[in-house]
């Protein structure tokens, strides 16, 4: 250091930017072990940021895709709300009263579906499926909308495995899952694929259980589509004019869980689901509001990640604050010379603070390097064993603009208090200073 103050450019008593730099890495290269020691160890917080940062922006990207950027039907769901009335079902009251609420001028389409229960399947000669103990979501079999061109799974090329798109909604058959027939093959040692089911001859028992007890009918009908069921948890479907002739001509009743409609402008949606929520006889959804709610919480997930991994950037801030004030201690002589000559406070002072961002920005270009390859590592294994999830790490701009700022803070705040010292150091005490 001494060396170098000694060919440092002065002008007015201030020493020049490039000089403070050169002053600030002989420093860091007099302690450089000492100093990447205290980096490594303060990489392992910004790593953790880093890849709750990588985890939330990767699923939340997932979640943007699979909904094109969150521009997902504006459907709002009404129920009876079960604290209210338990197993209340909607009628055409609950109907009537809807509209004159929203506005029967401002719905797009309202549609009513109702639902009755499976408890066992015989597909043809192939064999049977009990669904009478587990019943699975598969087991309920839910009407089709009378609008056969508002969107559902029925009528997405997406996500229909085979058989024809639902167009028609007079059309006869049965629409089932893919789990539906995963599960059948398993209880019959059968391979049938999606392909081959379509068109088989499929029997029913339909169960349906009253105050008077229970009643159950079978009927009869094919198979004509098969959908998708990533998730387990898809209903089986029959178009509403079929679905109504099995439910009236077996005496059973037509219950209606839930209505459904969207607005004309998709705008007052949020709107018109606050003014419903007044009413509390009814609970109401949409999907808009689900996967804000999802979104958010992922991001609440991320924040609570990000604080828990700050804890230790604030162990580490400490440790640079003590290294930094022991160097200042350490350099006591040096920092008399370059007062006694004129130098000011605030040049010394940003000789530490450098030395303090030399030792953040080296730690955190260690993180960025492990937080990467630990991202790399998990995106291919992950696309490995689930090839439909393209990434689960992903570091945008955000992200990194975010950390750099991060660091250049806790590079300026870990070196700050310890430099106030400088400017009580006499200069002539200092030069006695051993």
């Amino acid at each position: 250091m001494v060396r170098l103050l000694k060919k440092a450019k002065v002008k007015k008593n201030n020493l020049s930017q490039l000089y403070q730099l050169k002053l600030a890495w002989s420093n860091f290269l007099e302690r450089k072990w000492r100093n990447l020691l205290i980096a490594l160890a303060t990489s392992i917080g910004f790593v953790g940021i880093l890849i709750s940062f990588g985890l939330g922006n990767a699923i939340i990207k997932m979640i943007d895709e699979e909904t094109g950027n969150g521009q997902l039907p504006a459907q709002i769901q009404v129920m009876i709300n079960s604290e209210v009335n338990p197993g209340g079902v909607i009628n055409q009251e609950d109907k009537a009263f809807i509209e004159k609420i929203v506005g029967i001028d401002k719905i797009k389409y309202l549609e009513l579906p109702f639902s009755t229960m499976a408890t066992q399947l015989k597909l043809a000669d192939k064999g049977e499926l009990d669904l009478s103990t587990t019943l699975p979501n598969y087991a309920q079999i839910v009407s089709l909308y009378q609008d056969s061109g508002i969107s559902v799974s029925s009528n997405t090329k997406e996500q229909v495995l085979a058989g024809a798109l639902y167009q028609d909604a007079k059309e006869e058959g049965l629409t089932i899952p893919e789990t539906l027939l995963n599960d059948f093959n398993k209880a019959n040692k059968t391979q049938l694929t999606a392909k081959e089911v379509i068109g088989q001859e499929v029997s029913l028992t339909l169960i349906e259980n009253t105050s008077q007890g229970s009643k159950s009918s079978q009927i009869q009908t094919k198979i004509i589509r098969v959908l998708k069921d990533e998730m387990a948890d898809s209903n089986s479907y029959m178009s509403r004019t079929q679905l109504s002739q099995v439910l009236s001509s077996n005496g059973f009743s037509k219950t209606t869980p839930y209505m459904i409609f969207e607005l004309k402008d998709p705008a007052q949606t949020n709107r018109v689901i606050d003014k419903l929520k007044t009413y509390k006889k009814y609970t109401v959804l949409s999907q808009q509001q689900i996967l804000g709610v999802i979104v958010n919480f992922i991001k609440v997930i991320q924040g609570l990640l990000v604080v828990l991994s700050s804890q230790a950037l604030l162990v580490s801030m400490v440790m640079i604050g003590v290294i930094i004030y022991i160097n200042i201690m350490q350099r006591s002589k040096e920092i008399g010379v370059m007062k006694a000559v004129g130098y000011l406070n605030q040049n010394i002072k940003r000789i530490f603070i450098y030395e303090s961002l030399l030792i953040t920005g080296i730690s955190l270009m260690l993180a960025f390097l492990v937080s990467l390859g630990i991202g790399s590592l998990a995106n291919l294994l992950v696309k490995r064993f689930y090839p439909e999830i393209e990434q689960v790490f992903l570091l945008d701009a955000k992200s990194v603009l975010i950390m750099c700022l991060l660091a250049l803070v806790m590079g300026v705040l870990s070196a700050y208090f310890p430099t106030r010292k400088i400017s009580q150091l006499d200069p002539v005490g200092s030069l006695r200073y051993e």
